[in-house]
């Protein structure tokens, strides 16, 4: 028997407890949320065990069923893509994507500005007169790509 089926035999079911209390304290300090799920599985093996009177084998059996199914779990409740508008919450840029605007100066050789809130922005696209309505489709090279609207 090794340390570890010594150690459980000693404390018996209680050990998987503590081993998940110490799970989740470390959950606390190291960022993410990889540990909750081998401290949810822990507990739930110490409670599997005060239940059922099984070998230490059986138990780390259990703890690792239960540890896989948890992080699979886990991973597809929280690791799920985050919506657009967060990941361009700092991109000032992506976000003008879909919005319609006036030229505020002429497009002449695929180069132009409008006007957005209270910025200038360059924008790209067809040759088009100041005063044309636009809306922009894209981003190139730093520049907003426009379409006539």
């Amino acid at each position: 028997m090794g340390i570890f089926g010594q150690v459980v035999e000693f404390l018996g079911p209680w050990t998987w407890w503590v081993f998940g209390l110490l799970l989740a304290g470390l959950e606390l300090v190291v960022p993410g949320t990889f540990f909750l799920w081998f401290a949810v599985a822990a507990i739930v093996t110490g409670t599997v065990a005060l239940m059922v009177d099984v070998g230490w084998q059986v138990e780390m059996l259990i703890f690792i069923a239960v540890a896989a199914v948890t992080v699979f779990v886990g991973r597809r409740l929280y690791g799920r893509a985050k919506p657009d508008s967060e990941l361009q919450l700092n991109d000032r840029l992506a976000r003008q994507v879909g919005r319609r605007a006036t030229l505020e100066t002429a497009i002449v050789d695929g180069s132009g500005h409008i006007r957005l809130d209270d910025t200038l922005w360059r924008v790209s696209g067809p040759a088009l007169p100041a005063g044309s309505q636009v809306t922009i489709v894209g981003l190139r090279d730093g520049r907003l790509l426009v379409e006539p609207s």
